[in-house]
């Protein structure tokens, strides 16, 4: 089977100030920073791209797009705060945790996720120019998951559709059943439980200010 990818580009406009690590709060920076890497991922690669938002912010901006790659492009916005389901994040001060609930929500919403054989999650402020065509040279079908080169960060997972809810599971316990901060820590964890990994190489980026600390990123 050809490779079908779906990257799921996890953003928050509006920042939860409850939560821990937060460093570029800024609407407008961080909308400016999304519709960069948005605009990219659109226009200079033929991926299907799910962008999921947890703060209620609807990309009003993108409404051309929307229509113009409708057969490739799906927008998803809730509130946190808001959905019944989403209660149990209330006192969590971790975006990991967070972003899990979005993830998992946009594979519920989505149906361009269900047409294909693997899905990228990658944190929607970063564009991978080499992406597409380095994975054009595997079969996907042939791995369980894949990670960034640095197994200790979290820009960048990925999973065989069949793997979804394991890798991208909400529950932030490790294998011992105790709770876990870093959701690097858990795809780390859960990644090196399969069988067969597509480790990437290290991917050039433009040079990109993190969201939650006074850090630039030129790699991942």
């Amino acid at each position: 089977m050809k490779n079908a990818v779906t990257i799921i580009l996890t953003s928050t406009v509006n920042v939860n100030m409850n939560k821990s690590h937060i460093f570029q709060k800024s609407v407008d920076s961080r909308l400016e920073t999304y519709m960069k890497s948005i605009l990219q991922w659109l226009t200079k690669t033929n991926f299907n791209i799910v962008l999921v938002e947890n703060s209620g912010y609807t990309f009003e901006e993108l409404n051309n797009e929307k229509e113009v790659f409708k057969d490739r492009f799906e927008v998803f916005t809730f509130k946190e705060d808001q959905l019944e389901e989403a209660k149990y994040l209330k006192n969590n001060d971790s975006k990991g945790a967070s972003e899990l609930f979005a993830i998992d929500y946009a594979f519920e919403k989505s149906k361009l996720v269900h047409s294909t054989n693997f899905i990228i999650k990658i944190t929607c402020r970063y564009f991978i120019p080499e992406l597409e065509e380095y994975l054009s040279k595997y079969d996907l079908n042939d791995y369980d998951c894949l990670t960034q080169n640095d197994g200790l960060r979290c820009e960048m997972v990925g999973s065989h559709y069949n793997n979804f809810k394991f890798i991208f599971n909400t529950s932030t316990l490790n294998q011992y059943g105790n709770y876990t901060y870093h959701i690097e820590w858990i795809w780390k964890m859960r990644t090196s439980l399969c069988d067969n990994i597509l480790v990437c190489k290290e991917f050039k980026i433009e040079r990109t200010q993190r969201g939650g600390l006074e850090e630039i990123f030129d790699t991942i």
